[in-house]
C-alpha cells in the first residue's frame, strides 16, 4: 500500500510564491526609493559655478580696489611725511595693486583663468602670490599702514581657494 506523503511538495511550492512575490515588490520599492534619491540629489551646474566662479573674482577684484582706497587714505591722512623708502614702498604697493585689480578683473571676465602660464611654467596664481608678497613687504614699508597693506591677503586667499579648486592642466 502506498502512504501518502504528509508534507506535499506543490503546497510547500505554492506557499513559497506570495513570499517571492513580496520579495520582488520590496526589491522594485528599493529601486523606486533609490531612483527618487538620484533624483532629488543636486545635480551640478556648470554654468552656475562658472558664474560664482566669476562673482568671487570680481569680489576679489573690488577688495583689492578697496585696500588700495584704504592705503591712499592713510597717506593722505598722515600728518608727517615720509622718508624716500616709505615713497617707494607705496608707490609699488599700489602698481601692484593696480596689477592684482587687471589680473583679478581680466579673471571675472573670463580673458584668462588663475591657470593661464604667464611666466615660463608660472601660471597666473604664481605670479600674482608672488605681486602680493611685494605688496605686503613695500605696504609694510609706509609708516602709517600696517593694516591696509595686510588687508591684501582676503582677496588673495579668495582666489588661493578658487585656484585649488580647478585641476591643473596635464600635459
Amino acid at each position: 500500500m502506498v502512504q501518502p506523503d504528509p508534507d506535499p511538495k506543490p503546497a510547500a511550492a505554492a506557499d513559497s510564491e506570495p513570499v517571492a512575490e513580496e520579495a520582488v515588490d520590496n526589491e522594485e520599492a528599493v529601486d523606486e526609493k533609490a531612483v527618487d534619491e538620484k533624483e532629488a540629489e543636486p545635480k551640478p551646474d556648470p554654468e552656475k559655478a562658472r558664474s560664482t566662479v566669476d562673482r568671487l573674482m570680481w569680489t576679489s577684484a573690488w577688495l583689492t580696489v578697496m585696500v588700495g582706497v584704504f592705503l591712499l587714505s592713510g597717506m593722505l591722512q598722515a600728518d608727517g611725511g615720509y622718508n624716500v623708502l616709505g615713497w617707494l614702498g607705496a608707490v609699488v604697493a599700489i602698481l601692484g595693486l593696480l596689477a592684482l585689480i587687471a589680473a583679478y578683473a581680466a579673471c571675472a571676465l573670463n580673458r584668462i583663468t588663475l591657470r593661464t602660464k604667464v611666466l615660463g611654467s608660472a601660471d597666473l596664481f604664481q605670479a600674482s602670490t608672488l605681486v602680493v608678497a611685494i605688496v605686503v613687504i613695500c605696504g609694510l614699508l609706509v609708516p602709517s599702514n600696517n593694516t591696509a597693506a595686510l588687508a591684501i591677503l582676503l582677496p588673495w586667499a579668495v582666489t588661493y581657494w578658487l585656484h585649488g579648486l580647478t585641476k591643473a592642466p596635464t600635459t
